[in-house]
Order: structure tokens, then sequence, then C-alpha cells
């Protein structure tokens, strides 16, 4: 198993759409941050100015810490965007490079294949994450130094400098377990399709759909939201309201746990019964 591991990560780091997406990544965090070193002022004054008269508010508002919150935003469309793109190529490049019949005339069982897939899979989500974290974090706070934050979910609220970056990391981790859960999704349209642009399309159009429904509940569609995976991918935020609903946090990471489950479960099926003549 290690051994497929260590092949299948071989494969994603040689492939070019890998360093495009970190690439990619680094340039949307800089454009980031070079807007907000031009405009920050600006925009932020704006923003205050409802509450400017009522509150006498001083120090660093846009800070490091403060982009960073902002440029976690991009994990709505962005990110996953960036992230699908590699990982429906991981399970789909053996279709299109025609090395399918290959792969399944190995020693290796095709459960032990795929699982080393899944494992490459959840790796680069890992490492992609990091990236997102770190180059949303570092150049910010030199640049911009640190200071409160204020968040603007339920009203405006203030999260303190101290508490920031225990916030973000734990941000990081569950947005990790989110991307994990939608990448196991995209794998099943990958191996079902058989083609990396055609499960890229399919669930970011379903990614679309169901925050569109999410966003502008009205009647019965109120009632579906837990059912909806971008529901609880969204969930992130609630690491930085002043406190922290860890049981609606918890029900969420148990969902996209289980959606993980239940989609690696319907690919391996999927790819046990698929005939190697196809």
């Amino acid at each position: 198993m290690i051994r497929l591991v260590q092949i299948e990560l071989i494969k994603l780091f040689r492939s070019t759409r890998t360093y495009l997406t970190f690439g990619i990544t680094l340039v949307l965090m800089l454009i980031i941050d070079l807007g907000l070193y031009s405009d920050g002022d600006e925009l932020f004054n704006y923003l205050l100015q409802s509450i400017n008269d009522y509150f006498y508010l001083e120090g660093n508002l846009v800070n490091g810490y403060l982009i960073s919150y902002l440029a976690l935003n991009t994990l709505w469309v962005h990110i996953p965007t960036l992230i699908v793109i590699v990982t429906a190529h991981i399970f789909s490049s053996e279709f299109e490079q025609g090395t399918i019949r290959l792969l399944l005339t190995q020693s290796a069982s095709r459960g032990e294949c795929l699982m080393a897939k899944f494992i490459c899979m959840i790796l680069y989500v890992i490492c992609f994450m990091i990236v997102v974290a770190l180059s949303a974090l570092i150049p910010s706070v030199m640049i911009f130094g640190t200071g409160d934050v204020p968040v603007f979910i339920d009203g405006i609220q203030f999260i303190q400098e101290s508490s920031f970056l225990s916030r973000f990391w734990k941000t990081l981790m569950f947005s990790t377990i989110a991307m994990v859960a939608f990448s196991s999704l995209a794998m099943a349209f990958a191996i079902w399709f058989r083609n990396t642009l055609t499960a890229v399309l399919v669930v970011l159009g379903l990614l679309i759909v169901l925050t569109l429904l999410q966003t502008f509940v009205f009647g019965i569609f109120s009632s579906w939201q837990p059912f909806l995976f971008s529901y609880h991918i969204a969930k992130w935020q609630l690491f930085f309201m002043s406190d922290i609903p860890m049981p609606s946090i918890w029900n969420s990471v148990y969902y996209l746990i289980g959606m993980t489950f239940i989609c690696y479960v319907v690919t391996y099926i999927k790819f046990n019964k698929m005939n190697i003549s196809e």
C-alpha cells in the first residue's frame, strides 16, 4: 500500500496542474494584499461608518489578521474550484490517458488502488490548505502587522488579537475536513464519468446551486439547509464568533466525515464492478 501511495504522489507532483493550483493560490493572496494595501483604509472606513457615530475606534483596524480572515472567504468558491481540478484528475486520469487497463491488471487489488488514490487526494488537500493558510497569514502580517479583527457576523463583533491565531488554525482544520469531503464528491463523479472536466463541472454546479438555495432560503427550502453540504462547508465562519457554537460545528464535522465515507463507498462499489474491457 505504501508503494502504491508513493506512485500516486509521484504522478501527482509531476503534473503541471498541481503546481498551477499552488501558483494561482499565491497570486490570489497577493492580489488581496495589494488591493487592501492601497485602498484598505478607505474601504473599512466606509464599512464602519454606521458605527463611527456611536463608538470611537482606535488601533490598527486594517491589519494582517483582518486580511487573513478576508482571504478565508476564498473558501466559498475559489479554493474548492482549484482543489477539485486536481483531485478529480487523480481518479479520472487513468481513463483519459488510457492506462486504466494496465492499472487494473496489477497484482494489487482494485480496493488497494482506489485507497492509494484516496490517500493521495487527502495528502494533496492537506498540503493545499497549508499553502492557503501560510500565504494568507504570513505576508499580510509582515506588511500590515497585527490587531483586533472586526467581523460582520450577526452584526459586528470584534475578535481580540490574542485569540485570533487559535481561531484561524481551527478554521484551517475544519476547512480541510470540508475540502476532503468536497473532493470525495469529485472523486465519485470522476470515476462515474471517467472525465476530469465533466466531474469538475458537475461538482461545481452542485456547489453553486446548493449555495444559492442556502443563501436565498424561503419557505420549504429553509428546512432543507442541514442536508446541504454547502451549508456545512460554510460553518468555518462560526470560529470567528465571540462565543463559538461548538455543538453546531461538531454536527457539521460529523456530516462532512459521513459524506466522505458515503462517497468513498459508492466509488468503491462502482470501481470494483467496473468492466476492464469498457
